[in-house]
């Protein structure tokens, strides 16, 4: 193939590393006005009155909203349908301030130092109320009710087997209790978002959007407006990881426009606004046991976890429900147990993160493997050698097939290529009275797409222009992983002709096509495949047309160095020579649109395998090496797969060692900012190994799949084993900072 399985650069990267490329902080519009936000000073309040007159007054500001003058109407930030059954649990302004993330008014000035002043301005009287932030004390019966129904909002609960009496009967138990914490997406384009309100009851909306077409809708309902009338730009992304899916700010921005008179209006969130009121990973408490016998096979795996959904239910429920779907599709245990709750709480808004939900039961279930194979004094490679499942499994749950999922394959290669066999030999050998080494390894998977549990769709058109050009239009949003590029490579191969000659139009609501949104690890899985069936339609539709001007069957034609050519090899028309035909002859314009929907939901598995060692006397853990082998179907580019997978090993460690948004004892953030959150820096990052099995899996363009989610669900059990590998320690708190280590070392 010329593109397909090639290493091909993004193709805007010149413009994102010369600073060329737009965001969303680069657009600036005419008589632009500026927001910002007042949010509420307590986790847990009563709003008693508001007085917004000396802000309105204040030269410069030209709008101010609060409950007073904003629709009171009830959503949800992440819904991906009109009749998506998720509960409506938010308001713009509410008179019950929930957490810290609730707004209380917004402002319209001609400056962000204006607009600033202004909240200043505004006199608000609070009743403080009670607080509650781990979700099994939100469970208490005496705990304070953060709605009237109570503080539970979801209970997941799904077995196989006779899950009881195999673990009763199991003679090795292990019992595993790990902790997650609140984590900050820590993309580097904080969120940000322009609105205008035109004349006639338009709206003009420009962000960083990972689904514009389900914003919109949702936008909408809020606004009380027809969908038609909301026109959602979708710009380049500076980095989402899930963070910038649904809907955040556009609603203020948007209502303030239209206050203004309809000037287009900019809100811009800074760093720890963006770290505490939009989404957080869910901080979650996670109970595993596991039954085996004396020979290693597990045989129960009970599940019992409580999910911090913070004060409202975004995607809370999504997550919960994609937990327990992936947690079966791993280990061959015929008796399994998902016992799982999502509670409110005045902790941070619990949403979508890289991995939606995976990272947290994986990283208790792989830990606890790990353990049982201490336990055991089995290697921890062989024991789920000895439990993997194998492609073409039935899940155990449901049995629905596994389809070609290669987890053992994985596990196989990254033993050899990390020489973890040598490896463990060397280790005590290694060890000095300071500094203390150890392996870790962990298996994990992650799906691809949202089907068959909800519509998974994506339209994509092609459009022929005269010279032989193509406009390609999806809906499809690039986080940054370089989709639009991969979306390219897929038409350009099946056209066979130069990238260069591919325009692509995305992710905008007028201009572009439709998609559920970038989510699920969909984009290249359906996304891809939408491009890949309309490319198919296009290449056939000029197929017939080059017939007809050479005058042989369609089945006499073929596609050879970007020409359709007659088999016999004395004719040949190009793209351009069609164009023309068929405006001149045929007086149409040749277009073709397909709309796909994925039918089902194959996984891409991993496995992962790290040294690390402890500095006994600081607690400091370096990750000195590091091999991930992922399963990729086909590998369409590998050079943004093993990008892709490189990120994810840096925001595993970064969970596992340094990562977590702390709040006080009133549920007020502490750490907010990148002075005290700590991400990995370049000089922590170890050696990495990146390599692919690759099997060709049905339903994915060209038999590829996505590996951007799946690739960090391995990551911080394969790191916490090995710091318990070299300590002998069973730490299961993330992070496992240098005080919980010290404190392990001292007792």
């Amino acid at each position: 193939m010329k593109y397909i399985h090639h290493p091909v650069p993004m193709d805007d990267v010149i413009g994102k590393v010369t600073g060329q490329a737009v965001y969303v902080d680069d657009i600036h519009l005419q008589n632009m006005l500026h927001a910002k936000i007042l949010y509420s000073p307590y986790a847990h309040a009563k709003l008693l009155s508001i007085d917004t007159k000396e802000a309105e007054a204040l030269p410069g500001v030209h709008a101010v909203i609060s409950i007073h003058n904003a629709p009171d109407t009830l959503f949800n930030r992440i819904l991906r349908n009109l009749n998506d059954p998720l509960p409506r649990t938010e308001r713009m302004f509410d008179s019950i301030l929930r957490g810290v993330s609730d707004a209380v008014a917004a402002v319209a000035a001609d400056t962000e130092e204006i607009a600033q002043k202004a909240l200043k301005l505004i006199k608000v009287e609070y009743e403080p109320l009670p607080v509650v932030l781990d979700p099994e004390d939100a469970l208490k019966e005496d705990s304070v009710k953060l709605y009237p129904d109570g503080n539970l909002l979801k209970h997941q609960f799904r077995e196989c087997g006779d899950v009881d009496l195999a673990f009763e009967e199991a003679p090795v138990k292990v019992h595993s209790e790990t902790r997650t914490k609140a984590l900050h997406h820590a993309a580097l384009e904080p969120h940000g978002y322009i609105a205008r309100w035109t004349m006639d009851n338009n709206v003009e909306i420009w962000g960083p959007e990972q689904g514009v077409h389900r914003t919109q809708i949702m936008l909408a309902g809020i606004l009380g407006l027809p969908i038609s009338k909301v026109q959602y730009h979708g710009l380049l992304i500076g980095g989402a990881f899930g963070g910038k899916d649904g809907i955040i700010g556009e609603a203020y921005a948007a209502l303030l426009s239209k206050y203004s008179g309809g000037r287009p209006v900019k809100l811009l969130y800074t760093r720890k606004e963006a770290m505490t009121c939009v989404y957080t990973r869910h901080a979650m408490n996670m109970y595993t046991d596991l039954g085996l016998t004396e020979d290693g096979e597990i045989t129960s795996i009970l599940f019992r976890g409580f999910m911090n959904a913070g004060p409202y239910c975004g995607g809370s429920i999504n997550v919960l429900d994609a937990m327990c779907g992936k947690m079966f599709k791993v280990y061959r245990a015929p008796n399994q147990r998902f016992d799982g709750r999502a509670v409110y709480t005045n902790a941070l808004v619990g949403g979508a993160m890289r991995g939606f939900g995976s990272p947290k039961v994986f990283t208790s279930l792989e830990i606890a493997v790990s353990q049982a194979a201490r336990k055991l004094n089995m290697d921890p490679v062989e024991l789920r050698l000895k439990n993997l499942a194998l492609p073409y499994d039935k899940d155990p749950l449901t049995g629905d097939s596994l389809y070609n999922g290669h987890a053992r394959d994985c596990l196989i290669n990254g033993r050899g290529l990390f020489r973890w066999d040598e490896r463990k030999r060397d280790i005590p050998s290694k060890n000095t009275e300071r500094y203390a080494y150890g392996l870790g390894v962990a298996t994990a998977m992650h799906g691809n797409g949202v089907a068959p549990f909800a519509p998974d769709i994506t339209v994509a058109s092609i459009q022929l222009n005269e010279d032989g050009s193509i406009l390609l239009r999806t809906g499809v949003a690039d986080h940054g992983a370089g989709t639009y590029t991969l979306m390219k490579m897929i038409a350009a191969e099946i056209l066979d002709m130069p990238l260069e000659q591919i325009c692509l139009v995305h992710s905008d609501t007028y201009a572009g096509e439709y998609d559920t949104g970038a989510g699920a690890s969909r984009n290249t899985w359906t996304g891809g495949s939408a491009v890949a069936e309309v490319a198919k339609k296009t290449r056939e539709k000029l197929r017939k047309i080059a017939s007809e001007m050479l005058e042989v069957p369609a089945d006499r034609i073929e596609l050879k160095d970007g020409e359709f050519r007659r088999v016999d090899g004395l004719a040949g028309v190009n793209r351009k020579d069609i164009a023309w035909y068929a405006m001149d002859k045929k007086r149409m314009k040749l277009t073709e649109a397909v709309s796909y929907a994925s039918r089902h939901n194959a996984g891409s598995y991993g496995a992962h395998f790290c040294e690390a060692r402890v500095d006994k006397e600081t607690g400091h853990v370096k990750v000195m090496d590091y091999t991930a082998v992922c399963d990729v179907g086909t590998a369409l580019n590998p050079l943004l797969l093993s990008g892709q997978i490189e990120g994810a090993i840096a925001m595993g460690i970064g969970m596992a060692l340094y990562e977590e948004l702390k709040l006080n004892e009133n549920g007020i953030p502490i750490n907010a900012n990148f002075h005290k959150y700590h991400v990995p820096r370049a000089s922590e990052m170890p050696r990495m190994t990146i390599d692919f099995v690759e099997d060709y899996e049905e339903g994915g363009p060209f038999g590829g799949k996505s590996i951007g989610e799946a690739s960090i669900v391995p990551v911080a059990p394969c790191v916490i084993n090995a710091v318990n590998d070299a300590l002998g320690a069973n730490l299961t708190d993330l992070p496992i900072t240098p005080e919980k280590i010290l404190a392990e070392l001292r007792a």
